[in-house]
């Protein structure tokens, strides 16, 4: 059993504050693992456009959702959850692929490793219509490029490169309007300047175990 815990303090256009990300209790036994609080829950596979239901953070990272799921660890992984704002879903996933159920629709995703290069996608049918995704991640030396492109139409690319202890990212991309960052990740932190949400804004963020 553990608890775990992500606090965001930001400026921005306007003011600033503390982003309270995630801070739920997690507990498992066997092959069965259950998440209670606020949990990051990310069920397609974009990285760049990830299909979340976590709220955008105004310091750059995301608001996990509030509610519980339960996790079967078998031959595949099936999840059984609730969100307070979005209702329940479940989800099934193989090594490379997934499936999804909500209430308001479902998808399908998965990626595939082409020599060097992951490929990756997902598609989705909701209330509001379909939505696909398609993207590649290359080998950059010791870092690593990424292109996705989205319909209804969006664009981005995103670079990765590691250094001692952390990694240097950026990304940059329409959809809707221009969007970028910069910033540095470890283990226990993350640090973004850029502009979020129409607003440009800087924060970091401590996360860990207690």
């Amino acid at each position: 059993m553990r608890a775990a815990y992500a606090l965001a303090p930001y400026l921005a256009e306007g003011g600033g504050g503390i982003s309270l990300e995630r801070l739920y209790l997690a507990a498992e036994e066997g092959e069965w693992g259950l998440v209670l609080g606020r949990f990051p829950l990310t069920l397609g596979e974009g990285r760049l456009f990830p299909y979340t239901w976590n709220t955008p953070g105004p310091a750059g990272g995301e608001e996990g959702v509030w509610g519980g799921a339960l996790t079967w660890y078998g031959p595949v992984r099936l999840r059984l959850g609730y969100a307070w704002e979005r209702g329940g879903f479940l989800e099934v996933a193989w090594s490379e692929a997934r499936l999804w159920l909500e209430e308001k629709g479902g998808g399908v995703a998965g990626s595939a490793r082409l020599g060097e290069v992951v490929a990756y996608g997902e598609g989705r049918l909701q209330r509001g219509g379909f939505f696909g995704l398609l993207g590649a991640t290359f080998a950059l030396g010791e870092g690593a490029v990424t292109l996705e492109g989205t319909y209804p139409w969006a664009g981005a690319v995103g670079v990765v490169w590691p250094l001692e202890g952390v990694s240097v990212a950026g990304s940059l991309g329409y959809g809707p309007g221009w969007w970028g960052w910069v910033g540095l990740e470890g283990d226990a932190f993350w640090l973004k300047l850029g502009r979020f949400g129409g607003v440009w804004a800087w924060g970091f963020a401590v996360r860990g175990d207690f």
